[in-house]
């Protein structure tokens, strides 16, 4: 039998360039990278995308996903803005509902993609995982995601993003380093 515990990690950021490793006190099971649950269980690297981790309390699963789109939110921002800036220039300022979430929608495509790919990645491995443990029986597990941003990262500029995963992904939360332990379903110990 597979035993998952022995991926039982801290959760950390990816070096950034500068060199400086930011790590939360709370562990979850890692399913990305070499030394994760995917590859332990035959995902290979490239075959899908994945979160970095996940914690599970009961039926519920918590994928969670380090990141730090600080760069990518803004460009989406600025497009935006630029986009509704030209329409506005062409309609005379009168610009429709319609018109404005076409270019919303449009402006986040790429990273909702990325995460979509993450998610469903993400999903595969935790259902084979499952399999091969047998952990839940016949329950069907509730997936959940997580998005974890560094600490420098205002949070609030996620808000468009976290309102095109939501529903597609249940509830979405957002939440910096230094506050996942407010947001963990279950940390694990």
């Amino acid at each position: 039998m597979f035993d998952k515990s022995e991926y039982l990690q801290t959760i950390v950021h990816a070096d950034c360039a500068d060199g400086i490793i930011e790590s939360s006190t709370s562990r979850a099971f890692k399913i990305d990278d070499g030394d994760g649950i995917a590859k332990a269980i035959g995902f290979h690297a490239g075959i899908v995308n994945k979160v970095d981790y996940f914690v599970v309390k009961n039926n519920d699963v918590q994928l969670i996903e380090l990141s730090d789109l600080e760069e990518q939110i803004h460009n989406c921002h600025v497009s935006i803005a630029e986009e509704l800036q030209q329409l506005r220039e062409v309609t005379g300022g009168d610009i429709t509902k319609r018109e404005e979430n076409k270019i919303i929608k449009t402006a986040w495509k790429e990273i909702k993609i990325e995460f979509c790919k993450k998610w469903c990645g993400s999903i595969a491995v935790i259902e084979r995982l499952y399999r091969k443990t047998n952990e839940l029986g016949d329950a069907d597990p509730n997936y959940k995601l997580l998005i974890v941003c560094k600490n420098h990262t205002d949070i609030r500029m996620l808000d468009g993003l976290k309102a095109q995963l939501s529903g597609m992904m249940g509830n979405v939360v957002v939440c910096k380093t230094e506050t996942l332990n407010n947001v963990l379903i279950g940390p694990e110990l």
